[in-house]
C-alpha cells in the first residue's frame, strides 16, 4: 500500500505568519522555525500512514518557495521523497496508479476564502479565482482531480479552519486535522500544537485504512479552466499564448483533453 503525501506550510501547526512560509533568507530564524514545524507535521503524517498498514510513504514538498528543499535533516527517514518529474508538462514524481491514496499536510484554502490564513491558489495576492467548467477549485482540489486521472483519491487534509471546510464541502469523504482558526488574512489563532500532531496522526490513519472506499475525482471532458486575476497584466501574458481565451480585462480561459494537465499553464 503506497500513500503519496503532498506538504505545504501555510496550513501547519504552529505556523501564524507569512515570514514563517516565505521569508526571502533561507537562514532567517523565522523561516527556520516555519521549515520545523512542516518536517513535525510531516512526520505526525508519515508515522499514521504506517500505523494504517502502509508500505510505502512518498513525500513531496509542495511550497513553491522552499525550491524542494523545506524538509529538515529530521524528516522520517522511512519516507520517500519525491519530486516534480518534469515542467512542461507538469507531472508529480511518484503519482501515478500504483498509489492507494494522496494525502495533503499544510494546506490553505482557496483564494477569496472568508476567514482563510493566507488563503490563495498558486499566486498568493495575485490570483483571485480558478474554476474548473465554472466551479471554483483551489490547489487541493486540482491536486484531487490530477490524482484522479489514476483513480487514486484525496483522502486525507490538514489545514486551517477554513480549509477543512473547503475539503469536506467538495470532497465530503476525507477526513481533516484542523490547525489553526483564521481571523483575518494573515492573523489566526493556532491550536495546541502537539494536540494537532497527535490528531493528524491519528485521522491519517483511519483515512488511509479506508481509502479502499473513497472515491477518486473527475470531471467531463473537455475541462474547461478559467483565471481571474487582481490585475490585466497577468492576463495580457496569458492571452498572447495559443489556445487562451480572453474572457475579460483580468480573465482568461483555455481548454484541457487531459486532467494530468491541471497544473500546466499555457
Amino acid at each position: 500500500m503506497i500513500v503519496w503525501i503532498c506538504t505545504d506550510m501555510e496550513g501547519l501547526a504552529g505556523v501564524d505568519h507569512w515570514d514563517q512560509c516565505y521569508h526571502p533568507d533561507d537562514n532567517a530564524p523565522e523561516y527556520l522555525y516555519g521549515r520545523e514545524q512542516l518536517t513535525a507535521d510531516t512526520n505526525a503524517a508519515i508515522a499514521g500512514a504506517f500505523d494504517a498498514g502502509a508500505t510505502e510513504v512518498r513525500v513531496v514538498d509542495g511550497h513553491g518557495r522552499n525550491r524542494n528543499q523545506g524538509f529538515t535533516a529530521a524528516l522520517d527517514p522511512r519516507a520517500t521523497r519525491c519530486w516534480i518529474a518534469s515542467r512542461k508538462p507538469v507531472r508529480w514524481e511518484g503519482l501515478d496508479a500504483s498509489v492507494h491514496c494522496v494525502a495533503m499536510v499544510g494546506q490553505h484554502a482557496m483564494a477569496g476564502t472568508l476567514h482563510g490564513f493566507l488563503d490563495h491558489t498558486q499566486v498568493p495576492k495575485e490570483l483571485c479565482r480558478f474554476s474548473v467548467n465554472g466551479v471554483e477549485y483551489g490547489e487541493l482540489g486540482q491536486l484531487a482531480l490530477y490524482a484522479g486521472a489514476f483513480g487514486v483519491p484525496l483522502v486525507y487534509v490538514s489545514g486551517d479552519e477554513a480549509c477543512c471546510a473547503e475539503v469536506k464541502r467538495q470532497f465530503p469523504h476525507a477526513r481533516t486535522t484542523p490547525t489553526k482558526r483564521g481571523t483575518g488574512w494573515e492573523t489566526c489563532e493556532l491550536y495546541a500544537v502537539e494536540e494537532v500532531r497527535a490528531a493528524i496522526r491519528r485521522e491519517i490513519a483511519a483515512a488511509v485504512k479506508g481509502a479502499k472506499e473513497a472515491p477518486s475525482f473527475a470531471l467531463p471532458l473537455p475541462l474547461t479552466v478559467t483565471v481571474e486575476w487582481a490585475y490585466s497584466a497577468r492576463a495580457d501574458r496569458l492571452a498572447k499564448a495559443t489556445g487562451v481565451e480572453r474572457v475579460d480585462a483580468r480573465t482568461v480561459a483555455w481548454q484541457l483533453t487531459d486532467p494530468l494537465d491541471i497544473f500546466t499553464w499555457p
